[in-house]
């Protein structure tokens, strides 16, 4: 069965790629879909077959015949989900590394579509049945937040969006080599390489593609770096650092698996060559998303914390001997922050102090202080999940805070479950008998050191 779409470009027009102009104006169309019948000959455009990049015109007659979608559809699957922000309009999703975005030959279950199907609920239509919602994609190795139409009106605006580069993502990665200079920008077309075309490169007649970069943490064979994406291309921060010598580790794709370490520093070479073995994936991850929402026109800005794989390569860079310095404690209030520290053994943690009044900012700020005048390598921060397990206001905080911690110091962050540190640190207090008066400030340092000592506990069971 197929569908035929006649379309006249009215007067009024300005000039557009064809693709575009397609997959805005066809109902129940989106461009990825266009494209796509495009490329398989089954659009006219006054009566000849072009490319997806023609431009069209006023007065220009567009014909196509649209089949349907293959028959089969994602299958609904029970995949838990990060969901990091939800409304009746879209939703984001902090997807794991490993997961591909949508079905296709080779991975038709298990996927984010499959999960997200198996939510139940709506989603656009626009992706056709095998991509419901999806209006950009991670690779299957890049971890981090993506964004999912619910409607297809939202579906159009962002699409729009991030055709216009409306939508601002930023990554971190760790790759190998030394940079210069503290930051820079790398402008390289990128297409598919003529000899292999399952992969992308900078080629000459490729598409216009702008990656900046800033230097967080320069070591003496990796670096780590924050990305800001300002055009969209396939695997463009992966070409691009290939590009220029500084490929992402463990990118087997694009030369970040690494056979020979003689160019590092000879007392390096086996802790690089341990890193090189520890990456499973490329080390690439979107931490950050800002754009302005579709419909209601409010501003969404949201970013998460790293996975613990990408932590577990920063902290094997970072300290090659492994960590050992003391672990603070974090219990995270709407009005207080409760702070903990352990001993130099890792083994027990006792109550230091309380931060009042601050802000995330300020108080990634003064924790890293803390931090790094008690030689602590590791922070530990609540994460105030819900008895059932879900994600509600308190821990969406947590988790804003633990962003900011990975910012502010070179600690390795981490999120441990805190349910009932609260009411136990209450209950310790009501044991020691201290009046109800004086027990606020206090609460919240016993529930840090509740919180710690449960991550230390945990942490000697494992050694």
């Amino acid at each position: 069965m197929k569908r035929r779409i006649a379309l006249i470009v009215p007067d009024d027009a300005p000039s557009d790629r064809l693709d575009h102009y397609l997959g805005v104006h066809a109902k129940d169309l989106s461009r990825t879909r266009a494209k796509e019948i495009i490329v398989s000959g089954l659009v006219t455009l006054n009566g000849e077959r072009v490319k997806p990049s023609h431009i069209v015109f006023p007065g220009d007659r567009i014909e196509a015949d649209v089949p349907e979608l293959d028959h089969l559809s994602a299958k609904p699957e029970n995949i838990p989900l990060d969901i990091c922000y939800e409304d009746e309009h879209l939703l984001v999703v902090n997807k794991c590394a490993g997961m591909v975005v949508h079905p296709a030959p080779g991975s038709y279950s298990g996927t984010l579509v499959n999960a997200l199907v198996g939510r139940g609920g709506e989603l656009s239509s626009l992706g056709g049945s095998l991509r419901p919602g999806i209006v950009h994609r991670l690779d299957r190795g890049t971890s981090g937040l993506i964004i999912v139409a619910k409607t297809n009106e939202a579906h159009r605006r962002l699409s729009a969006m991030f055709e216009a580069r409306e939508v601002r993502k930023t990554y971190l990665a760790l790759v190998w080599g030394v940079f210069d200079e503290a930051a820079g920008t790398i402008e390289a077309p990128i297409g598919r390489r003529r000899s292999d075309r399952k992969r992308m490169g900078v080629v000459p007649d490729g598409r216009a593609a702008t990656t900046g970069w800033r230097v967080r943490e320069q070591f003496p064979y990796a670096a780590f770096l924050e990305v800001d994406l300002k055009t969209g291309r396939t695997h463009q921060i992966r070409v691009h650092m290939s590009h220029i010598h500084r490929a992402v580790i463990g990118d087997a794709d694009y030369g970040g698996v690494r056979p020979s370490f003689g160019d590092v520093p000879p007392h390096y070479r086996r802790q690089a060559e341990r890193v090189n073995g520890q990456a499973t994936h490329q080390a690439l991850f979107a931490c950050r998303i800002a754009f302005t929402h579709p419909v209601t026109g409010a501003p969404v800005e949201l970013a998460t914390p790293m996975p613990g794989d990408f932590a577990d390569l920063l902290a094997l860079v970072r300290y090659p001997g492994g960590e050992t310095g003391r672990v603070v404690g974090i219990d995270p209030g709407e009005a207080r922050i409760g702070v903990a520290l352990s001993d130099e053994g890792r083994y027990l943690a006792s109550s230091l102090e309380t931060l009042e009044g601050l802000d995330d900012s300020a108080a990634a700020k003064r924790i890293s202080e803390i931090a790094s005048e008690h030689g602590a390598d590791t922070i530990v921060v609540g994460d105030p999940i819900r008895m059932d397990g879900s994600i509600g206001h308190r821990a969406l905080r947590s988790r804003e805070l633990v962003v900011e911690l990975e910012d502010a110091s070179r600690c390795r962050v981490v999120l441990y479950d805190e349910r009932l540190s609260s009411a136990l640190a209450e209950r310790v207090m009501k044991e020691k008998g201290e009046r109800k008066r004086g027990r606020k400030g206090r609460v919240d340092q016993i529930a840090a050191s509740i919180i710690l000592q449960g991550y230390l506990d945990a942490q000697t069971i494992q050694r």
